[in-house]
């Protein structure tokens, strides 16, 4: 095992393999031409022949008029039966090549026209040889040889295993789940539960439904032998959340122990960002074959029911649990701007430490990962798949542009704008309908900082985020003073304030168009960012 667990988990992500499958990047005409409202998902899991197969209805409305349309599925499924269920006076002819099914219209559907269109397809999904930072189906059995299934897909998103838009800029309104397997199985979904069925042959129907949108790589189900934990928790809110912890038998003690804390991660979360957002549906968290991944609702956890190797907490679970916000409440539009999930979520890490902790545990945190290639922006202009943009400092160098910020704009306000981020206004915090979900960009994200604190702030979120290179603190010490002076790719404008620590007193040396001073007399000692607030590459 590696000295720092929390790599392990980062840093394989960065050989994952998106393949023909990546997700996202510039839409197609015949994709941005109409809007997904909902799924619903019919599908028979059949664990001997490793197959699927069923039917999926697409809900979605043309947002201009159109004659074409791309919906993705995956090339190992063949396509069984389609229906145009909506229009009712069309037809359609259609092609499956490339992993992309081309809808052709005989009659020009309209703006603002319901679109419903019934997919019946069958076949074997790709098979995920190194989850979750690869694509497809798991299907291992527990130690008692009990079939344990479910999969991952966040990288090459949802059409692995059912026909959508596959772009993180289009999500349903909601998703229902209908998943039949064999009658030994418990079948958790996303969103909240609603019935099950014991049918004739062996099999048993399991409905979930999913009242709120959801990134389609999260629409999710687990399939094992579970067993559950369940919680009380009232949210800040004052509403209850149905909150369980699914977990195979043979690690039901250990879990029950552990999972405690999952508590005190929900309580800190909702102190320091706002309420959890999907209240209405619940909060689970499911024993996986695999490390883990943020599917709304259903968290996947992989872990063993262990704390990190060196801070005294689940570093895992309460990654995973961070998306239910930055990521699932809060998506990025475009994959260029995947910093907002997985710099907000590990930033997350940190600062439940200090809550709960202390400050030391916070700064030891972010020691521990200070670690970037400054090889790409980690918020490149432009649209981009996931495998573009995917990269070690998305997760480490985000977590560490925020952690400036703050010292940048000191605790009372930067608080202010990190609950802002989240949830834009109260109106939000209390909503429960799917109305507080939305979509991000960076500069969104920018103009929100910039209106809370009242400050210009693009010069900062350029050097950071815009660009690869890390700024350079150049000093240099002669006669009783030392220099400061900010370099940056390209000359561009950089004024931080530069802490300096001169004998036993703390400095802030402000950077007037990034150079400043300070008197140091000879035979004071002098420590540039004492603290080790700064993002920077310091240069002697």
């Amino acid at each position: 095992m590696k000295k720092l667990i929390l790599l392990i988990f980062i840093s394989l992500r960065l050989f994952a393999q998106f393949g023909s499958q990546d997700s996202g990047g510039r839409l197609k005409p015949e994709q941005s031409s109409y809007d997904v409202k909902y799924y619903d998902i019919s599908l028979n899991i059949d664990p001997a022949s490793k197959s699927i197969g069923g039917t999926v209805i697409i809900t979605s409305t043309s947002k201009h008029s159109l004659k074409e349309i791309i919906v993705d599925l995956d090339t190992t499924f063949t396509i069984d039966n389609i229906e145009l269920i909506k229009p009712v006076n069309n037809s359609f002819s259609f092609t499956h090549n490339n992993g992309k099914i081309l809808f052709c219209f005989e009659r020009e559907i309209t703006v603002n026209e319901e679109i419903v269109l019934s997919i019946s397809y069958s076949g074997q999904p790709r098979i995920a040889k190194n989850p979750p930072w690869d694509d497809g189906f798991l299907w291992p059995k527990t130690k008692d040889n009990i079939d344990w299934i479910t999969l991952t897909c966040q990288g090459g998103g949802a059409d692995i295993w059912l026909p959508c838009k596959d772009h993180p800029s289009d999500e349903p309104d909601s998703v229902s789940l209908h998943i039949t397997a064999p009658n030994d199985l418990i079948c958790i979904g996303s969103g909240k539960f609603i019935s099950s069925v014991n049918n004739s042959n062996g099999t048993k129907t399991w409905k979930w439904f999913v009242s709120t949108p959801i990134n389609n790589y999260n629409i999710m189900f687990y399939l094992g032998p579970y067993k559950p934990i369940e919680y009380d928790y009232t949210s800040i809110t004052g509403e209850k959340i149905p909150f369980t912890v699914w977990v195979l038998p043979e690690n039901y003690d250990k879990a029950k122990t552990h999972s405690v804390q999952f508590l005190i991660h929900m309580k800190v979360m909702e102190e320091l960002i706002g309420p959890y957002p999907f209240r209405a549906d619940k909060y689970s968290v499911v024993e996986t074959p695999h490390l883990g991944m943020e599917h709304q609702t259903a968290i996947a956890y992989g872990f063993g029911w262990k704390n990190h190797k060196d801070f005294a907490f689940d570093w895992l679970h309460h990654h995973e649990f961070s998306h239910e916000w930055w990521g699932n409440l809060v998506t990025n539009k475009d994959w260029s701007d995947f910093w907002i999930h997985e710099g907000l979520g590990t930033y997350m890490q940190p600062l439940y430490l200090e809550k709960v902790f202390g400050k030391d545990q916070y700064l030891g945190y972010l020691k521990s990962i200070k670690r970037f290639s400054n090889k790409k922006p980690i918020a490149p202009r432009g649209e981009h798949t996931a495998g573009e943009t995917y990269g070690l400092d998305v997760y480490y160098k985000g977590a560490w542009m925020v952690h400036t910020l703050r010292y940048y704009l000191g605790d009372e306000l930067f608080f202010k704008v990190l609950r802002r981020w989240a949830y834009p206004t109260e109106v939000m915090e209390r909503a429960t309908d799917g109305s507080q979900c939305r979509f991000a960009t960076t500069d969104e994200m920018i103009e929100i900082a910039e209106n809370i604190s009242g400050k210009k702030l693009d010069w900062f979120f350029e050097v950071y985020l815009r660009h690869a290179p890390l700024p350079k603190l150049n000093y240099k010490y002669e006669s009783g003073i030392l220099k400061l002076w900010w370099t940056t790719e390209n000359n561009l404008p950089f004024d931080l304030p530069v802490e300096v620590k001169r004998g036993n007193e703390i400095n802030r040396v402000d950077m007037l168009n990034g150079k400043g001073e300070i008197v140091i007399p000879n035979g004071i000692e002098f420590k540039i960012d004492p603290d080790d607030w700064l993002l920077m590459e310091l240069v002697s």
